[in-house]
């Protein structure tokens, strides 16, 4: 009998491992590629703009970045105990997460965005005092900022239901969210009719558009008792234990997403001064190398519910199955991701409308980051079967030990003092990367016996 993808009431705790881990990661799976496509158009449709608005662009969107830290240390622990609770049947508990999930994020992003539109000046000033590269990142950073909330808070909502393993629903708001920025960011980067041209600032405006229907939708999944989360407005009110709970988890989740930012946030700095084909190559190879660690990202998620909810029903050996059966699947899918990315490098560089001057740098500057996209996906699905177990130290750790003690200081001999230029950046990175994958992973054999309980 086939298995039906987008089956709904799904026992995670029970039935063949490879079955679920199929019917779990599949629907994430999509959402990723609807994800991945916006980050791809976002490229395409500045890239015809010309290089100093994609380098702009990538200023605005590091630095963009860093501010969503936060939401990462919202998210991470809120899908983790979701799925716990769900595991365990106290669905009431959920639901209260999911209530202060909501408090949090709202807490967060209104200083966060109001205080960055204040200062993006200074902010962008760090990358780059020259015009007119300096007021295009200010512009696209300041909408970026505008919009925020929004553009992380679809992947906040989302973690909520994939942690109650409501992943078709999260597969649904994402969709009609991306059908929106399909259409909305052309529109306001070139206008139409009646339509103004926003240019560079259309961008995050077309995208924020977008998140916000996304995040009606899926608010919608979880009031209308669609989702097996039964959000109530009463789960809005501020419990400060819980609050206290999903701070103390999600610190280290926050800690280590501003680690790897605020090191590329240096590197792309260290970037600027060899031009803006190096910061351009560099936004077309980070965006689709992200593509190639697709399938690390949606083994992360699978991996929190499955082994959060394996561990909230008590079944501990399921849960290091699950774990064990999620990194073997990784290791056979990225060995044909890498090579595709490695040896595909120069038509996907064409692709985004770099034939001409920038076209060699940035293929060179995509082959050498898709050598340590296989180890990132594993670093990331270990970094979910801790996360699905409460346990979120240890990828915050290797994110500052590496990104920090290895990666900026190797990128600054690389390409200052061996002279290798933008080239060093990238095989840094790359070679972070590896270690980072490497580390963790070590970390996971050696720790995570110890470390199977619920909370």
């Amino acid at each position: 009998m086939p298995i039906q993808l987008f089956k709904k009431n799904i026992d995670y705790t029970d039935g063949p491992i490879g079955r679920n881990v199929y019917l779990i990661s599949m629907p994430i799976f999509f959402e990723l590629v609807a994800w991945n496509i916006d980050s791809i158009l976002e490229v395409y449709w500045i890239g015809r703009l010309g290089p100093s608005a994609l380098a702009a662009m990538t200023i605005a969107f590091i630095t963009l970045i860093c501010a969503r830290a936060g939401g990462m240390g919202i998210r991470v622990p809120a899908q983790a105990l979701v799925a716990q609770h769900i595991g365990s049947g106290d669905k009431e508990k959920a639901a209260l997460v999911a209530g202060q999930t909501f408090l949090l994020q709202i807490f967060y992003f209104v200083p966060v965005s109001i205080l960055g539109i204040i200062i993006a000046p200074y902010l962008v000033g760090f990358f780059s005092s020259e015009d007119p590269l300096r007021s295009l990142a200010i512009t696209c950073l300041r909408s970026g900022l505008i919009m925020v909330i929004f553009i992380d808070g679809i992947f906040t909502i989302g973690n909520l239901l994939r942690g109650a393993g409501d992943v078709t629903l999260s597969l649904k708001g994402m969709i009609v969210s991306s059908c929106i920025v399909f259409w909305a960011m052309p529109l306001l980067i070139y206008g139409y009719g009646y339509i103004p041209s926003l240019k560079i600032a259309g961008v995050f405006i077309g995208l924020g558009a977008g998140r916000l229907v996304g995040c009606m939708v899926m608010t919608y999944f979880l009031f209308s008792g669609r989702s097996k989360i039964p959000l109530k407005l009463c789960h809005l009110k501020p419990d400060k234990k819980l609050l206290a709970q999903i701070i103390s988890l999600g610190w280290p989740a926050m800690g280590q997403m501003l680690f790897e930012r605020s090191a590329n946030v240096v590197l792309v700095s260290m970037l600027a001064p060899f031009g803006a084909i190096g910061l351009a190559s560099w936004s077309i190879g980070s965006r689709v190398n992200n593509m190639g660690r697709m399938p690390g990202f949606v083994l992360q998620s699978s991996s929190r519910t499955l082994v959060g909810q394996n561990i909230g029903a008590d079944k501990i050996e399921r849960a290091a199955l699950s774990a064990k059966f999620v990194l073997s699947l990784l290791f056979f899918i990225m060995i044909f991701v890498t090579a595709g990315f490695f040896f595909w490098a120069k038509e996907i560089v064409v692709f985004f409308g770099m034939e001409n001057e920038g076209s060699k740098t940035a293929e060179i500057c995509f082959q050498i980051l898709s050598l340590g996209v296989g180890f990132e996906a594993a670093r990331r699905v270990v970094a979910g079967i801790f996360e699905g177990a409460a346990y979120t130290k240890p990828p915050m750790i290797i994110e500052a030990v590496i990104r920090w003690g290895i990666l900026l200081p190797v990128a600054y001999l690389l390409s200052y003092t061996f002279d290798l230029k933008e080239f060093g950046i990238w095989w840094a990175v790359a070679g972070s990367q590896v270690l980072g994958g490497v580390a963790l992973f070590s970390w996971y054999i050696l720790s995570w016996p110890r470390k199977q309980k619920a909370i």
